[in-house]
């Protein structure tokens, strides 16, 4: 019958549009998704690209810093080296006066006084003219030294001249031989106190120079 042509033929539309529709969704989708994967493909590609390029450029950050500070360290080691040479030459130079000066004040002092030795007012000359050259040097050189060796060399310092006036004045100039328990008692002083304090000093230079024994 006509109406059941009609129906039929109006069913087989309705499922052609039907299925039509769902490839066209089909489609679409196929698309998008092929769309969606090209540009995730091309953004991953760019951004391994990016990353690269990041880890080249920050490699060549890090040898150049690398570089830089090594070269400071050569410099920091140059300048340290200079430093310490420059710290021995005047610890060995400072000690050398100092020690002279000891020996030389040791020698005015002395007790025993042999036949043929120079005369007390030349001993005393040449104990006066070693402590001038001390104290020409030193102070000019005292920045190389640490605060703390430093007072102790000022103290053995202003001991020593203590005792060189203390000597001048109580014996030496004295007519008679002057007061002879002052004499025993500076003379021993040398031996004692002002050895002992030397030889604290001495460790100090020693430590300063890289002896730790």
């Amino acid at each position: 019958m006509f109406s059941d042509f009609l129906i039929e033929i109006i069913t087989s539309a309705a499922v052609s549009a039907v299925l039509t529709g769902i490839l066209i969704w089909m489609a679409k989708s196929w698309i998008s998704e092929r769309l969606k994967n090209a540009i995730k493909s091309e953004y991953d590609q760019k951004l391994e690209t990016h990353k690269a390029q990041l880890k080249s450029q920050m490699d060549v950050e890090v040898e150049k810093l690398k570089s830089s500070l090594s070269i400071a360290a050569a410099e920091r080691h140059v300048k340290f080296s200079k430093l310490h040479e420059e710290r021995a030459s005047v610890i060995a130079e400072t000690y050398s006066l100092l020690k002279d000066v000891y020996i030389t004040l040791q020698n005015y002092v002395k007790i025993f006084e042999p036949a043929g030795d120079k005369p007390r007012e030349e001993r005393r000359e040449i104990a006066s003219k070693a402590h001038g050259r001390f104290r020409e040097y030193y102070p000019k050189k005292i920045i190389f030294l640490p605060q703390k060796t430093a007072e102790k060399l000022e103290e053995i310092d202003m001991e020593l001249v203590r005792t060189f006036n203390e000597f001048a004045w109580t014996v030496d100039f004295q007519q008679g031989g002057g007061d002879a328990m002052k004499w025993n008692e500076i003379f021993e002083r040398m031996r004692g106190e002002m050895k002992l304090a030397l030889g604290e000093l001495e460790n100090e230079f020693r430590k300063l120079l890289g002896d730790e024994s």
